[in-house]
């Protein structure tokens, strides 16, 4: 999920820090992998199921029902924003802590689906707040095979991004997206000292190439409203990771657009 608001450099991305096999670790975006609840059954404001499978460009329409739960469910386990309401002109006003499930608790533990915890309390997913960005797949010879549907969306209205505590195992932060792609990034070292990266050191070539299109706008809402230029004439670009080796021998990653017939 490519999450935005405006910021005093422009447009800014919510990106999550993550320990990992490097001192400074790995900053991404909020997602995850899909679950089999996130095919449950819940009230939807906004294009159905049926539409995305066109969008993503499959015909599978519980996968893309999935697909879109899915992408709200991780938005709220990791940041704390639940595009959900009561109606289609409505959406919820705060759905941090425990009481919604997000922060750690039963929704993100897995508990309980998105699904029902929306219908307990007579709210609808909002997907009418979902744009659609692409779909990346991995590498036809990597191990850890992957097809990411790709969302962006903007905070809504007194709705806060979840701020998790310093000694947290991820930490969240707004940043510019053009001073990210300008870099340095700053992060937190494993002894609580700051470090710098330039964002190609740090992020997925899936992260770097998100950012660097966010940046490529002057603010939140002309970054989503290039989403919706094009729609209805065809499913989202779709792109894949390829290894290739470099000038030096060393194997290096490149994005390519993928061809259908």
């Amino acid at each position: 999920m490519v999450l935005v608001r405006d910021g005093e450099d422009g447009p800014e991305v919510f990106l999550r820090h993550r320990p990992g096999r490097t001192p400074l670790g790995r900053v991404g975006l909020p997602g995850g992998a899909l679950s089999e609840a996130d095919a449950d059954a819940c009230a939807w404001f906004g294009p159905d199921p049926a539409h995305w499978a066109r969008v993503l460009g499959t015909t599978d329409r519980r996968c893309a029902r999935q697909q879109v739960v899915a992408a709200v469910r991780e938005l709220h386990d990791e940041a704390g924003v639940l595009l959900a309401g009561r109606t289609d002109a409505d959406v919820v006003l705060d759905a941090r802590g425990e009481t919604w499930g997000g922060g750690g608790s039963s929704l993100e533990e897995g508990a309980e689906s998105l699904p029902r915890m929306l219908a307990a309390r007579g709210l609808g997913l909002r997907t009418d707040l979902l744009r659609p960005v692409a779909r990346w797949h991995s590498a036809p010879h990597a191990h850890r095979r992957f097809d990411t549907a790709v969302f962006a969306a903007a905070v809504p209205p007194l709705q806060r991004p979840l701020e998790r505590p310093e000694t947290a195992p991820a930490l969240q932060a707004w940043v510019s997206a053009r001073r990210a792609v300008a870099g340095p990034v700053i992060l937190p070292g494993p002894a609580g000292e700051e470090g710098v990266a330039p964002l190609d050191q740090v992020a997925t070539p899936l992260t770097q190439v998100l950012v660097r299109r966010v940046a490529a706008h002057r603010t939140a809402a002309a970054f989503l409203l290039s989403l919706t230029q094009g729609a209805g004439r065809g499913p989202v670009p779709e792109y894949r990771l390829v290894t290739e080796a470099g000038d030096d021998g060393a194997p290096r990653m490149r994005v390519e657009r993928v061809t259908r017939d």
